[in-house]
């Protein structure tokens, strides 16, 4: 016996075309969930790597403030030592006591000061130092750091003067001192400037120049 199919062809096209409206439905959910799926895990990424790229700038921004405070810091410490050397050739270790000694050493009872005085006088030398400061044999060249690195150190030119005046009972004895001054470690250059009778004509008055200079520099003694 045959079988009769009595459900109409319509409803079978129907049900067909309602499943696969429904695949396709679903497949388009899924399409759509999965894109929205990536577009959240490109935005997490996304801040992740904005995160990264403000830590790195943050880091080089710090680095960078850290080279420049290294840099000023270093420029600091050289000016320091330039200032340092600058000073220290300036007291000139050492020069105040040899004077000490050396007036004692040439000192004697027909002797007497009335007067001491030392000037100092300090120089920036350019690259071409002038003709009448490179002749003074008593000056002093000497240089200071470089302030910063690419710069040049700079060179200075000390030159401490001294004046004394005292009276001696003869123009003997104040030759003598003089002479024996002018031969002690640490003076250079003495020479007399002038002298007279004092007014009470019982001393000679006088008066000398010269120099303080390292021992081992002196030229130009007096005799």
């Amino acid at each position: 016996m045959a079988d009769i199919d009595m459900i109409p062809r319509e409803y079978r096209d129907g049900v067909r075309v309602r499943r696969v409206m429904r695949l396709t439905g679903i497949a388009l959910a899924l399409v759509v969930a999965a894109g929205v799926l990536a577009g959240a895990g490109l935005r997490w990424r996304s801040a992740v790597l904005a995160r990264s790229a403000a830590t790195l700038q943050a880091v080089a921004a710090q680095a960078q403030a850290d080279s420049a405070r290294d840099a000023r810091q270093q420029a600091e410490r050289a000016r320091r030592e330039q200032d340092a050397a600058t000073l220290r050739a300036l007291r000139r270790q050492g020069e105040f006591a040899a004077l000490a000694h050396g007036l004692d050493a040439a000192m004697s009872d027909a002797v007497w000061l009335t007067e001491l005085r030392i000037e100092r006088d300090i120089q920036a030398l350019s690259g071409n130092a002038d003709a009448a400061g490179a002749a003074d044999a008593t000056a002093e060249e000497f240089s200071a750091p470089a302030v910063a690195p690419g710069t040049a150190a700079r060179t200075w030119r000390l030159r401490s003067g001294i004046e004394l005046s005292g009276q001696a009972a003869s123009y003997d004895a104040a030759a003598a001192f003089l002479s024996a001054l002018g031969r002690q470690s640490g003076i250079a250059g003495l020479r007399l400037v002038g002298s007279s009778t004092a007014a009470d004509g019982q001393a000679i008055d006088f008066r000398a120049s010269g120099a303080l200079v390292r021992p081992g520099k002196e030229q130009g003694k007096a005799e």
